[in-house]
């Protein structure tokens, strides 16, 4: 009896070693979970149980039991070398049939899809066409095509217009027209038109070809009318029975015929005429206006604008042009005139004289763009054809940000959401496992999303080999999710996870093992002793 018992304790013992050097043989695997040896000792028993005085019939190895502790991190250059930092498994696809594993040494195959040096495919949520995690799983595969262009929409223009800011060239607009000359209207003409002379709208702009029409109204009043282009100004501006030589009347010139532009009333000074009664005198008025133009907007003079910025946008192509805007204030306190350009072109704004008109209150915020009150606080632009056969482009020009405080221009944001066609550059991996491709244009593409799997009861995993694993009954079923998310943890790109065999302590083990081989093998040689003593006997 002695035997089978001590024979069975060399069996625990060897079974012992062998798990002792498959685990220091595996020190350096990556991902390799150590094992332990459980033992459990033998007792025999009968229908009623087992005797107060029974002696154990040895030992037996009761489970081989691995240890799914955390493994040191080893870090990499490899961005699709991953580490699992938490609870959870890789889960790979091996030729239709789904193995888990911690080793994450993955590299491309020649069909694009993250594999290991076993060809197992990485799985994870599959994404849309525009980049949005799904709820189906499959292998990841990384597209190598390039990422297709997209037209500038928008720009966002966050800045701060200097409310201290001087007002550049300043406009001085037509106040009053007096006459110089012999300045004798003669009442037996039927009318009479003064020589051609200039005059000056709100923003400074030069109408040369304006000349007065002067109507007999009866004894010494005339009507005085203002001409532009030789026509009558629409509406008609007249001033109706003026007293020459003694009156002073008003005209209120509407420049454009509409309601973007203020009327500018024009003073008529008749004290300088002295009117003749008639006998066929020569009329002889010259008309002279006052002020002067304010140098108009050019965007090669410097010095007609406050500020300008730029920025890349791009068209249906991808090609790139420069935009530009400048900003000029104007003579009315809070208010500021934008002008738009792509690649030197102007964008035509809502203005007569091609801007877009901001207005901000007292406080700085912004009031209204052309006359429109904010918010909302965008304008739409006319549309640019590229050319190269690229789509028209309209920009919508987002001024939520735009500010008008004292203290400087400033430029705090200054964006747009286009983009030029973009090569792939690069592969990153986040900690929630999404697979971002890098490309040249400075944009990335979502690909997938790795999964992560875990068990109930990971020690019920049955072992593949390859440092991979196989559900089972024991193990339960798999709960899948994204990295983060329930019990799993979080996955770190570049780095691999070492294995979690201590040497020290499976060589303190060993000689455990070793010396429990040896008491063994000397109950052996103890028994052998005894029973040949007993055959000796005579």
């Amino acid at each position: 009896m002695p035997f089978r018992i001590a024979l069975s304790g060399l069996n625990a013992a060897s079974t012992d070693l062998q798990v002792i050097g498959n685990n220091v043989a595996n020190a350096s695997t990556t991902g390799f979970k150590q094992s332990r040896t459980e033992f459990a000792d033998i007792y025999a028993l009968s229908n009623l149980g087992t005797a107060s005085d029974a002696v154990g019939s040895g030992v037996k190895v009761a489970s081989v039991a691995q240890q799914f502790s955390q493994g040191n991190t080893e870090f990499t250059n490899n961005a699709l070398d991953l580490a699992i930092s938490g609870q959870g498994f890789f889960r790979l696809d091996d030729n239709g049939t789904i193995v888990y594993s911690r080793a994450g040494a993955f590299g491309v195959d020649n069909d694009g899809f993250i594999v290991n040096s076993s060809d197992q495919q990485l799985t994870g949520y599959m994404v849309d066409d525009v980049g949005n995690i799904t709820g189906a799983q499959g292998s990841i595969q990384l597209r190598t095509d390039d990422l297709s262009p997209r037209a500038t929409t928008s720009v966002d223009l966050g800045l701060n217009l200097d409310a201290d800011a001087e007002v550049p060239a300043a406009a001085v607009t037509t106040s009053a027209i007096q006459f110089t000359g012999a300045g004798i209207l003669d009442t037996d003409d039927a009318s009479y038109t003064t020589a051609a002379f200039s005059i000056f709208d709100n923003y400074g702009n030069e109408v040369n070809n304006a000349t007065l029409l002067f109507t007999p109204a009866g004894g010494a009043d005339w009507d005085v009318e203002l001409l532009v282009g030789g026509a009558p100004t629409q509406p008609a501006t007249t001033a109706a029975g003026v007293g020459i030589g003694t009156d002073v009347a008003t005209l209120n010139w509407d420049p454009d015929g509409a309601a973007n532009q203020p009327t500018v009333p024009i003073t008529i000074d008749t004290t300088g005429l002295v009117s003749q009664a008639g006998g066929g005198g020569t009329s002889d008025v010259i008309a002279l206006a006052d002020g002067s133009a304010q140098r108009g907007f050019s965007v090669t003079d410097a010095t007609s604008y406050n500020r300008s910025t730029s920025l890349t946008v791009f068209d249906s192509l991808g090609a790139s042009h420069l935009a530009s805007f400048y900003y000029r204030k104007t003579e009315v306190p809070g208010e500021w005139e934008s002008y738009t350009f792509i690649n030197g072109t102007q964008i035509p704004g809502a203005q007569a004289n091609g801007s877009d008109l901001l207005n901000f209150s007292t406080g700085g915020e912004l009031l209204s763009i052309n006359g429109v009150p904010a918010p909302p606080s965008s304008i739409s632009t006319s549309a640019y054809n590229p050319g190269g056969g690229a789509a028209s482009m309209s920009l919508t020009l987002d001024y939520s940000g735009l500010t008008q405080y004292g203290g400087g221009f400033n430029v705090n944001e200054l964006s747009q959401d286009g983009f030029t066609t973009g090569r792939l550059s690069g592969i990153d991996i986040d900690d929630t496992g999404m697979v971002l491709a890098r490309f040249s244009n400075g944009q990335t593409r979502v690909e997938a999303q790795v999964t992560l799997a875990n068990f109930r009861n990971p020690q019920g995993l049955r072992p593949l080999g390859d440092t991979s694993w196989a559900e089972s009954f024991d193990s339960g079923a798999p709960l899948v999710g994204a990295p983060g998310s329930s019990s799993l943890g979080l996955v770190q790109s570049g780095s691999l996870e070492g294995s979690n065999v201590d040497l020290t302590e499976q060589l303190v083990n060993m000689i455990t093992a070793q010396r429990n081989f040896q008491a063994n093998s000397q109950v052996i040689s103890t028994a052998d002793t005894i029973t040949q003593t007993i055959i000796n006997i005579r």
